[in-house]
């Protein structure tokens, strides 16, 4: 199966086999599925947690969680709790969370054994999907999990030690202090982190810092410029796609300021251009890019856009909008970095497409 640019261009193929995986029949039914670079984890519906090596195709249990959704529970804004996985890119950890809950749990796949209980304060916890993403930093794998509606902490995921915490408001409240934090998205290489939080009356609107810079300095990194920036707003929006084309680049989805009137489509900005700022300063770094078209999941891959919606899988060149190929009925879920491909969790199992590097 090849793809082809779209449009009235010159098709320029980006060839790819879209390749179904069947997993065995005693992993039930599976919630989730989180990418390593030893395998593929999976969440199973009884609360085990499996290992699938990508060679052989095994499955191993390796853990099981006791996170489970509460009964009866009311959605806010059809915002239904759900069970999310996460891992550490090592394979060593895994976290159980629940999305627009309260409560989740690190644990170490090589033991099985819970390392981190999490639970953040509850406050507007079923608006927002649980901030919870892995990364590394200074040799040792750290977890950042949102512990108040507007504090973000760092945790070693191996021991319980916090890392770093963002201060709690002192005085004069600061610009980053009144953002209830969502989902949490680390740049590739860890650097910056964006949070796709939102603030009263309400407006979604995420906001990005230097994440590197936290870890190392931790909570004093608050008191001088550590790149806070806040993309622009849109109301009644959030847990919308976004993704980082790299260290500075980060694509959101939607074209618009108002959740009622926003169409398809998706901004780029620079976070490299941001100008410097003070303690607490709010500054919208530079657009250098917006186009209609994308829509669903955002990924990103060899400097390009690949959004995954009903229709299927789209390919974009970010800096001019050109549409590069799409791909009906191939709705990917999930990227695995580290094999470059883009996985759909399907009801036949794990569907998988291979991103072959193109021209733009």
């Amino acid at each position: 199966m090849s793809l082809t640019r779209g449009g009235d261009d010159a098709p320029i193929p980006v060839h790819g086999t879209v390749e179904t995986i069947a997993l065995p029949e005693e992993t039930g039914t599976v919630r989730d599925i989180a990418p390593t670079d030893r395998g593929i984890v999976l969440l199973c519906d009884d609360g085990r947690i499996l290992r699938r090596d990508t060679d052989s195709g095994r499955c191993t249990d390796v853990a099981r969680t006791t996170v489970t959704v509460p009964a009866d529970v009311e959605p806010w804004d059809d915002r239904v709790q759900t069970l999310r996985l996460h891992a550490s890119r090592d394979g060593a950890f895994a976290a159980v969370v629940i999305d627009y809950g309260r409560t989740g749990e690190v644990l170490d796949l090589s033991t099985g054994r819970v390392t981190v209980p999490l639970e953040n304060d509850g406050y507007q916890s079923d608006t927002m999907a649980f901030s919870l993403a892995f990364t590394e930093h200074a040799g040792r794998v750290v977890v950042l999990h949102r512990s108040e509606w507007n504090l973000v902490e760092a945790t070693d995921a191996a021991t319980g030690a916090q890392v770093a915490r963002m201060p709690a408001a002192d005085g004069d409240s600061p610009a980053w202090s009144d953002h209830f934090h969502g989902a949490l998205h680390p740049s590739p290489a860890g650097t910056r982190i964006a949070s796709d939080a939102w603030v009263w009356h309400p407006l979604g609107r995420p906001v990005v810092w230097n994440l590197d810079q936290w870890l190392t300095e931790g909570e004093r990194a608050w008191s001088g410029d550590i790149g806070w920036a806040g993309l622009p707003a849109c109301a009644y929006y959030w847990d919308r796609p976004l993704v980082w084309l790299d260290e500075d680049r980060l694509v959101l989805a939607g074209l618009g300021d108002d959740e009622r009137e926003l169409l398809p489509g998706a901004r780029v900005f620079d976070l490299g251009r941001r100008g410097p700022g003070g303690a607490g300063a709010t500054e919208e770094p530079p657009e250098i890019a917006a186009f209609g078209g994308p829509q669903g999941r955002f990924f990103a891959a060899d400097g390009l856009l690949h959004s995954s919606s009903e229709s299927g899988l789209e390919i974009w060149n970010p800096t001019t909008g050109t549409r590069l190929g799409a791909l009906a009925g191939f709705r990917p879920t999930h990227h695995d970095l580290t094999r470059g491909e883009l996985l759909e969790l399907s009801a036949v199992g794990l569907r998988r497409l291979r991103i072959a590097a193109a021209e733009a």
